[in-house]
């Protein structure tokens, strides 16, 4: 799936507020803890469908000059990646960076993305079946130049499918950072680090 622009928001004021693949239900607000009360009229207007159940990251960093705020993982200079990793020697897609159990992704899985910086998020119109282990492809970067890239705008939201190549990029100035991710339903199983929501489970 290529990356398809769907709308914009506009962020709530910078908190510190953070989850990770937390499951809610898509387009209900009441169905995510009021920790996250700020985001609830976005939380309310952007989903992939509504009723079904989705993954939600909320990740508002600090992020330094030079730095990318969400590509420290990446092996290979670029924070260049996929969002799932190709588990070849069974056949299936799993959660990229994944440390703890297998998480099977299923391949039509859509995922939503924003941020509030311009420019911090490269996208392209691609998608690459043939990714590795753990979804970094920062070693094929001559494949994705900056000239074919889209670069988002701050709250433009983007739908793309869990195969589509995008590069969190290092930013220009010191900067509170706010992203926001919707992944749909089609995540079977969680790793450690994903968020638990007290007032909704995935079993």
């Amino acid at each position: 799936m290529y990356a398809v622009k769907t709308g914009s928001i506009r962020f709530p004021e910078f908190s510190g507020v953070r989850c990770l693949m937390m499951p809610y239900i898509q387009g209900d607000p009441d169905s995510v803890p009021e920790t996250y009360a700020p985001y609830k009229e976005i939380i309310e207007s952007v989903y992939l469908k509504k009723g079904d159940v989705g993954f939600l990251t909320i990740d508002e960093s600090p992020v330094i000059a030079g730095t990318s705020h969400r590509g420290h993982l990446a092996k290979h200079g670029r924070a260049l990646h996929t969002e799932v990793g190709w588990r070849k020697e069974n056949g299936f897609l799993q959660w990229a960076w994944g440390q703890g159990p297998e998480v099977k992704v299923d391949h039509d899985v859509q995922v939503l993305l924003a941020n509030n910086l311009n420019n911090s998020c490269a996208l392209w119109n691609a998608e690459h079946p043939d990714t590795s282990f753990d979804g970094d492809i920062g070693h094929l970067a001559e494949l994705y130049p900056y000239s074919d890239a889209i670069f988002m705008r701050a709250g433009e939201v983007y739908r793309i499918g869990v195969l589509t190549p995008h590069e969190s990029m290092p930013v220009m100035h010191n900067f509170n950072r706010q992203f926001l991710r919707i992944v749909s339903s089609g995540v079977h199983g969680r790793e450690e680090y994903f968020t638990l929501n007290p007032l909704f489970s995935v079993n």
